[in-house]
């Protein structure tokens, strides 16, 4: 079914109450969650642009279609950024990123989307357009339903502007790679980091061709940055005795963890960490890359229907993000009685898909 273009607000409504079925899209960027099954879709790029932007206030607000490249560089004119990190920058939407909840490895630090919506304006599933939250820090004390937003996949309300506060970013980055024999070993130097006096910009590890590497990045000015890396390796080496430790070069996609698992479907799953061992055992050759200290695993896999009942046995849900599927969430479901209230009151019609 060909995309309808909408513009405003307005159109968004008068197409909810055309429609027995809507689907939103932006710019499709993650390919699994686009099996819209009939429903009429509705193309929302158009909604894009910076609308509110307070640098001394720290707070931006932007249409849900403006790409999360064009919030960057917006952002990063004024030395500022999306301590969440947004994933797949280059071609996502701000308002599909929320949807979808993509928060990449810098989130380590400071958190996830959630931490950071400060408002929205939607319009649900009856064509109602009204905001949510608000366009500064401080709230009033209630339901958030900006919040709740937030991995939706577009089910409750969809969404047209976001209003987000940010942070200065660091002028300086150094990573480095310290690999361990197991997978034992490294969770044991991520609970000695996890406790330590160390802040890290960002946490990730992954199977290496032998053993395990992890990978830690810091942040600051070129003046206290050059110590701290020292401190880190000698803490490291002596508490958790890596078999080696390599600086990295801070390429574009190092802290990318989608950047490899090119192939099959790819899915991410959240899971605590003391699930770990026995969720990696599951997955045999599957590529995959742990982020933010274990919390969130991303992988390729070629059998879906084998991660599928991996996933249910542990409990674990996952999401496709990239790849042809029938339906994007596997795993276990997510019964939320909150949720299931939320759909009725602002999609009595199912007609949000």
């Amino acid at each position: 079914m060909t995309p309808t273009a909408i513009a405003t607000s307005a159109e968004l409504s008068d197409f909810l109450r055309e429609n027995e079925r809507v689907h939103v899209q932006g710019n499709g960027s993650k390919t699994a969650l686009h099996s819209a099954n009939g429903a009429a879709l509705a193309d929302l790029k158009a909604l894009s642009g910076v609308l509110e932007y307070e640098p001394s206030e720290y707070t931006i607000t932007i249409g849900a279609g403006t790409p999360v490249s064009h919030v960057s560089a917006a952002l990063a004119e004024k030395g500022q950024y999306l301590p969440f990190d947004p994933l797949l920058a280059d071609r996502a939407t701000i308002g599909g990123t929320v949807a979808a909840n993509l928060s990449g490895s810098r989130r380590f630090r400071y958190g996830g989307i959630r931490d950071f919506i400060l408002g929205a304006r939607v319009v649900d599933g009856l064509g109602r357009a009204f905001r949510v939250g608000g366009k500064v820090v401080k709230n009033a004390a209630g339901f958030d339903l900006s919040k709740f937003l937030v991995g939706s996949l577009g089910q409750y309300a969809i969404m047209t502007e976001l209003t987000f506060k940010v942070f200065p970013d660091a002028p300086r980055f150094r990573s480095l790679r310290l690999d361990y024999p197991t997978l034992p070993d490294l969770l044991a130097a991520i609970s000695f980091i996890n406790q330590s006096v160390f802040e890290l910009d960002a946490l990730d590890f992954a199977p290496a061709a032998k053993g395990w590497s992890l990978m830690a990045r810091l942040a600051g000015s070129s003046a206290t940055l050059p110590p701290r890396i020292e401190r880190f390796s000698q803490t490291l080496r002596r508490e958790s005795a890596p078999s080696d430790i390599v600086e990295l070069d801070e390429t574009a996609t190092l802290w990318d963890p989608l950047a490899e698992l090119t192939g099959g479907t790819v899915v991410k799953v959240v899971l605590p960490p003391r699930q770990i061992p026995e969720f990696d055992r599951s997955l045999g050759e599957t590529r995959r890359r742990y982020s933010i200290g274990g919390n969130l695993a991303w992988l390729a896999t070629a059998d879906l229907a084998a991660l599928h009942t991996s996933l249910r046995q542990m409990g674990l849900p996952g999401l496709c993000l990239l790849g042809a599927v029938e339906s994007a969430p596997i795993g276990a479901p997510l019964e939320n009685e909150l949720a299931a209230r939320v759909k009725s009151v602002l999609d009595p019609l199912a007609k949000l898909v």
